[in-house]
């Protein structure tokens, strides 16, 4: 095996399995959390169990099993649209815990419940899929799914960021309180992550309708790429464990300067 293999190849994948893993397993005992907003909770819940599932899809693909076996492209396990609405939607409960869901909230599920039933019907009615299965102007899986994915992601960070502004303000105290804090802390991170998925994906779309070189032909690429998703999912990953860990410590009234 050589050295070139295991960067390119290799290690990604175990990166990969270890963040599905990771992100399945602490998602799941968000479910079992007592402590904090329980509708917070299921929410975040979602977010990583979604997360890994998506996560899965990308190493079908990364892996070459979904070429082999072009049915598996198709589970209906690819929740890219999901991911920022769930996270705005458990930044915005966790500081308002007496909120409850308007009719007008539902305009948030649009993409991503169309996204689902996208994906549902081809895995149903397997003539509905492309041979090429991802393409261009689809807003559920190819170009335009992922101009969505890198315009919405910001978006609603941005809008879960105003939130906290408003719930620090509303407070008025010096010091931020803890549980601020770390939501602070998860948006900031999730931002910077983003970020760097969307370099690599317009990085591709340059290079491919300008100079005509197709970045997914080079392993380097697809590594990259696919360890973006991967630091992120991990990124989620290890706050949800910090909550976890010290969950009720994050509902106490303390500060941090």
């Amino acid at each position: 095996m050589s050295v070139a293999r295991a960067l390119t190849f290799y290690l990604p994948v175990v990166l990969m399995a270890v963040s599905l893993l990771a992100a399945i397993g602490i998602g799941s005992l968000f479910f079992l959390k007592r402590s904090g907003e329980v509708r917070a909770n299921r929410l975040y819940g979602g977010l990583l169990l979604a997360g890994g599932l998506t996560q899965l899809h990308f190493l079908l693909l990364f892996t070459g099993l979904a070429a082999r076996y072009p049915a598996l492209e198709f589970l209906p396990i690819y929740f890219t649209l999901w991911l920022p609405v769930l996270l705005f939607l458990h930044v915005k409960i966790s500081l308002y815990p007496g909120y409850r869901m308007r009719l007008g909230d539902l305009k948030h599920f649009i993409f991503p419940v169309a996204q689902l039933l996208f994906f549902v019907s081809l895995w149903l009615i397997p003539s509905f899929r492309r041979p090429e299965g991802r393409y261009f102007y689809s807003p559920f899986y190819g170009g335009l799914e992922q101009a969505l994915y890198l315009v919405i992601w910001p978006a609603y960070i941005i809008f879960a960021y105003q939130y906290l502004r408003r719930r620090r303000a509303q407070l008025r105290r010096s010091s931020l309180p803890r549980l601020l804090w770390y939501l602070r802390k998860l948006l900031k991170g999730s931002m910077l992550f983003v970020i760097a998925y969307a370099i690599l994906a317009l990085s591709d779309f340059i290079s491919y309708n300008y100079f005509f070189v197709d970045m997914h032909d080079q392993p380097w690429y697809a590594g990259a790429q696919s360890l973006s998703y991967t630091v992120l999912l991990v990124w989620l990953s290890v706050y949800g464990f910090q909550v976890l860990l010290w969950g009720r410590r994050l509902l106490r009234s303390g500060t941090v300067d």
